[in-house]
């Protein structure tokens, strides 16, 4: 559950958001009425109309939306849930793409093991023929140990079908750095 603010503190913040966007629109309009009015008076005005009328704007609109008290909260959450997500896909992304930086070094120089597809999902980047997927992959150490890793890989059309939660792949692993990880399609997809 959301916090409820206290009730001094939600009608402090009312004053000032509605007294901002009050003064701001008089001394706008004074500005524009009075004959030599100074300066400031604009520069004050103006910039306090806009964000203090945005707020009002913003405020009333959810107030409008959200008309009973029950459901305030529960819109509130689900906000913050979306916000939370948003950045996902874009960083996904960008751990997609760093992990692929290092891809041909590590099926050089890394010792094999296999790993289970946890989580798949798309980095929205493409390649010719190729598409950057987002792969968690649940790593088997070869003493048995198992670990998260976070990485990324080009799939094209023969491997995209086969890849999906549940799968193991034959990996391979940097001896130095174990989060480096690099699917060795090849003998992965001869185990299909």
């Amino acid at each position: 559950m959301v916090d409820e603010p206290s009730r001094i503190s939600t009608w402090t913040l009312r004053v000032v958001v509605y007294g901002g966007a009050v003064t701001g629109f008089a001394l706008s309009a004074a500005a524009i009425v009075v004959d030599d009015a100074p300066l400031w008076w604009v520069l004050v005005g103006a910039p306090l109309a806009v964000c203090c009328g945005l707020l009002v704007f913003v405020w009333l609109r959810f107030r409008l939306r959200h008309r009973s008290p029950e459901s305030r909260p529960r819109a509130v959450e689900a906000m913050a849930a979306r916000r939370d997500t948003v950045g996902r896909p874009l960083e996904r992304s960008r751990i997609a793409q760093r992990a692929t930086r290092h891809k041909k070094a590590v099926l050089a120089a890394g010792v094999p093991t296999t790993a289970v597809v946890q989580f798949l999902a798309s980095a929205h980047r493409a390649s010719q023929f190729r598409h950057l997927v987002y792969l968690e992959l649940e790593v088997v150490r070869p003493d048995g140990a198992r670990y998260l890793v976070k990485t990324g890989e080009y799939l094209d059309a023969s491997s995209a079908g086969s890849v999906a939660p549940g799968r193991v792949l034959q990996v391979k692993v940097d001896p130095v750095d174990p989060d480096r990880v690099a699917v060795d399609w090849e003998r992965s997809l001869r185990l299909t």
